[in-house]
């Protein structure tokens, strides 16, 4: 077979990344003291923003409370350097509703569109759009300027739409604003971006110390819907909170720590507040050398007159040669956290086979995988060939010359880049001897299970805290039976069922509080799946069995995705009926067929777009597309948007299905390696419009061992 090759330092020059990941020290999330988050979760004071946006790839969350307005929690990320996102949730008083208060999620975007010249005059200016996809109780948007006029004093002024501009408008450009329509909630509101009247907003804040910033501001927000004045624009929002005295709010700022602020205000001169923000980067762990152990060093050979019986590789005619170096590699290797899967030895070629379970940069686990080469082979193997294997499948070889890892090893990582080449493995080698021990193999574990929903419109937190029992059975590589049982302890994910007209649509995710609550052992997944890579480029799966909580049944897969290409294709068909909601081997009546195509594109700079366009569990039919942003250090951050053929009323509230997740490695936190991460999945209110069976993907699972991946991490190939 003819094998694809692909010099290492064709795309390392664009990731840099590695690199600097590893040269910043143990440094805060929030870089510049003087950069805090406001009320909002973005730069700013308390109520007003500023136009300064935070590191690049900063992640900041705020909670905070206040005397008017109620309670909440937002999570901003800045997208780009110049891109910011937030996530809000809040709690606040309502007597237009039965329960006496409304939970509601926002979504805030802010672009700065001129950096501050601190040679000259120029300010940073920014626009914003403040609560743009949802009901608009918190709706508006601004320009604004900020300019440091010395050090340790800021300055920010600029012009409020909408609540920013409910008391002391100056005028309008435009036509009056929309009234909020319940009927839109969840749904794009650009009608009322910029209409309506305007109002100037300013404020100062002054760094008196290295820790303590104390902020003024004047702002346009009179709080007409949580004071119940009759000019609140939202027809359904009554609070009887008291009148602001004036449209000035003070407070301060102290820096906690590297990562942690607390602040607390006074809102209108009468109302006082309190808040705890966070912000960290990706680019800066806490452990930035990391704390696991050096690798063992390269060994030299010896000359070929010390040692001529192992250069002249007439060791290899003995049978005994090759099951001792592989036992012997096995158990180096297994120090190391990773599998000596399967082992191809001649005399001047040697082919490993690796499953990596600890470095999350794969090109960490291959550079510790070639030092132990050099100490395990005679010295007549010349060549050094790294196999990576994903889910029982090679996904790509590496491949070196042992004189080039012999006398690069103390040089820069580029340079061992420059001479290595990458390929797609050959499915099937004649020569490999698989090790002893790899299948049929059977692993379980036992260990505390939480499961937690953020965010729902009903409830902020819901949890489950038990005990989880994981087993998995490989009868050969690629083929594994695996499931977990469950046991649930406590928590308040309680039992219950959808409430209103769903309007014909399959309940195929509105109700899947009805799976919660269970008090007895029940299993969320038992399945028999198959990864094959039966050709170049080609990956294929099928999993049968109970496939996730909801549903059980069949899914196939396959995926196209060369081992040096930022494009993938994909395709799924999947065939289920969905599961009982107590009896884990009953089903209900339910049963569909849905189908995608997928495209997967590395965008560079750290971006992946995807897009799936077919048919979803509830027979609809549409597209979702989706943009991650991953950073070398194992971070993630994703954001989402389904669109189907159903009707807005039909799909329910917000029309579409959007969210965003986020993934932080337990490496980045602990400083040990480990492939583990944790983080979650916000979304748009649980509906049945745009919904996809859950299973393990190919794409996620073959992509650590590709090009873009292994190069992203190649700075960790000598650690």
């Amino acid at each position: 077979m003819t094998q694809r090759r692909l010099p290492l330092t064709r795309r390392l020059l664009a990731s840099a990344l590695p690199v600097a990941a590893m040269l910043v020290p143990a440094g805060a999330g929030l870089a510049d003291p003087g950069i805090a988050l406001n009320r909002y979760a973005l730069p700013g004071a308390i109520d007003t923003p500023s136009a300064e946006m935070m590191p690049d790839g900063t992640l900041g969350a705020v909670l905070g409370y206040s005397g008017i307005g109620g309670n909440g929690v937002g999570v901003s990320f800045q997208v780009m350097p110049r891109v910011s996102a937030v996530l809000r949730y809040g709690k606040f008083d309502n007597n237009a509703m039965t329960r006496g208060y409304t939970r509601d999620r926002s979504f805030d975007l802010r672009l700065q569109l001129l950096t501050e010249d601190p040679d000259g005059w120029r300010p940073s200016v920014a626009v914003g759009l403040q609560d743009f996809i949802g009901t608009g109780y918190y709706s508006s948007e601004y320009i604004v300027a900020t300019r440091n006029l010395t050090p340790r004093l800021k300055l920010s002024a600029g012009l409020g739409w909408g609540r920013l501009a409910s008391s002391g408008g100056i005028g309008s450009f435009t036509d009056d604003r929309p009234v909020p329509d319940a009927r839109d909630r969840g749904r794009l509101n650009n009608a009322k971006w910029f209409r309506g009247d305007m109002a100037p907003f300013a404020s100062v804040a002054w760094q008196a110390t290295d820790k303590l910033t104390l902020l003024a501001e004047y702002s346009g927000d009179d709080y007409a819907c949580e004071t119940g004045d009759d000019s609140c624009p939202v027809p359904l929002w009554r609070s009887d909170d008291e009148a602001l005295k004036n449209h000035i709010n003070l407070g301060l700022n102290y820096r906690a720590g590297q990562h942690y602020n607390i602040g607390a205000y006074v809102l209108g001169g009468r109302h006082f507040g309190v808040q705890a923000s966070m912000a960290l980067n990706p680019r800066q762990a806490p452990y930035p050398s990391g704390l696991e152990n050096a690798p063992a060093p390269v060994r030299p050979r010896a000359a070929p007159a010390a040692d001529p019986e192992g250069w002249s590789g007439r060791w290899s005619a003995d049978p005994t040669a090759q099951p001792a170096i592989q036992k012997a590699l096995a158990t180096a290797l297994a120090k190391e956290g990773q599998t000596l899967e399967s082992m191809a030895l001649t005399a001047t070629r040697a082919e490993v086979r690796i499953r990596n379970h600890r470095h999350i940069q794969q090109a960490e686990a291959i550079g510790r995988t070639v030092r132990l080469m050099t100490r395990a082979l005679p010295p007549s193997v010349e060549t050094l060939v790294v196999t990576s294997v994903e889910g029982g499948m090679p996904v790509s070889s590496l491949t070196f010359r042992r004189s080039d890892v012999e006398r690069l090893e103390n040089t820069e990582a580029g340079r061992i880049a420059a001479v290595a080449t990458l390929s797609d493995p050959a499915a099937r080698n004649d020569l490999l001897v698989q090790s002893p021990g790899i299948a049929p193999r059977f692993q379980w574990s036992l260990g505390p299970s939480f499961t937690v929903g953020m965010f729902d419109p009903d409830e902020p937190i819901r949890y489950e805290v038990g005990a989880a029992l994981n087993g998995s059975y490989e009868l050969s590589p690629g083929l594994t039976l695996r499931g977990t049982l469950r046991q649930r302890l406590f928590g308040n994910a309680d039992q219950q069922a959808p409430t209103g007209d769903n309007n014909g649509v399959p309940r195929v995710r509105s109700d899947s509080r009805m799976y919660s609550g269970n008090d007895r052992p029940h299993i969320p997944e038992l399945v028999l799946n198959w990864n094959a890579h039966p050709a170049p480029a080609i990956y294929t799966r099928v999993t049968v069995g109970l496939l996730e909580t909801m549903y059980g049944g069949i899914s196939t897969e396959l995926l196209w995705k060369p081992v040096d290409s930022r494009l993938a294709l994909g395709a799924e068909v999947n065939h289920v009926r969905k599961r009982d909601y107590r009896d884990a081997f009953e089903f209900l009546d339910y049963e569909t067929t849905t189908a995608h195509v997928s495209a997967y594109y590395e965008l560079g700079n750290g971006f992946m777009g995807q897009l799936n366009v077919g048919k979803y569990l509830a027979g609809d039919t549409g597209a979702t597309l989706s943009l991650t942003r991953e950073f070398a250090s194992g971070w993630s951050v994703s954001a989402y948007v389904t669109k189907t053929d159903l009707s807005d009323d039909d799909a329910g509230e917000g029309s579409f299905d959007k969210g965003v997740s986020v993934q932080i490695p337990m490496n980045w936190a602990l400083g040990t390696p480990s492939k583990r991460t944790v983080g979650g999945s916000i979304g748009s209110t649980t509906r049945d419009s745009g919904q996809r069976v859950r299973t393990e993907r190919l794409y996620h699972t073959v992509r650590d061992g590709h090009s873009t991946r292994i190069y992203d991490g190649w700075g960790r190939f000598w650690r």
